[in-house]
């Protein structure tokens, strides 16, 4: 994430970011219900369908699972510790460096439904039958 150009020179500045624990507030609710939305008109979804809402929700979880790894080694790239990865993931050092350390021998990555498309969305079937969509 970047500021815009300085006047100096034109170059964008990394922002600074002090690592703290994720928030669950009104700022959260409020995109993530946006979100929700937003995708349901685009799958022709029901969100007072139960099994529709579940569907979506785990979808969006999914999708921010799958941006986590990357997430992770940019910040590593860029002089971030384990410490504060862990802090901003509310987990130990330990169970970041695990999940997320490319030089382990099995690095944690999130789970696959089956017909995944590595999050792209075809909204049709794959070549072995399954729904794309995981569901």
């Amino acid at each position: 994430m970047t500021k815009a150009p300085n006047e100096h020179d034109g170059k964008a500045e990394p922002m600074t970011f002090i690592a703290r624990p994720p928030v669950r507030d009104g700022d959260t609710f409020a995109v993530l219900d946006d979100a929700l939305l937003a995708l349901a008109e685009r799958k022709g979804l029901w969100l007072c369908d139960d099994l529709a809402f579940i569907h979506l929700l785990a979808s969006l979880i999914g999708q921010a699972e799958r941006w986590l790894p990357d997430a992770v080694l940019g910040a590593r790239d860029n002089g971030a510790g384990w410490h504060d990865i862990a802090t901003v993931l509310a987990i130990s050092p330990d169970q970041a460096r695990l999940r997320f350390d490319p030089d382990l021998a099995e690095p944690r990555r999130p789970w696959r439904y089956p017909g995944d498309t590595d999050g792209l969305d075809t909204d049709g079937l794959d070549t072995d039958g399954l729904d794309t969509d995981g569901f």
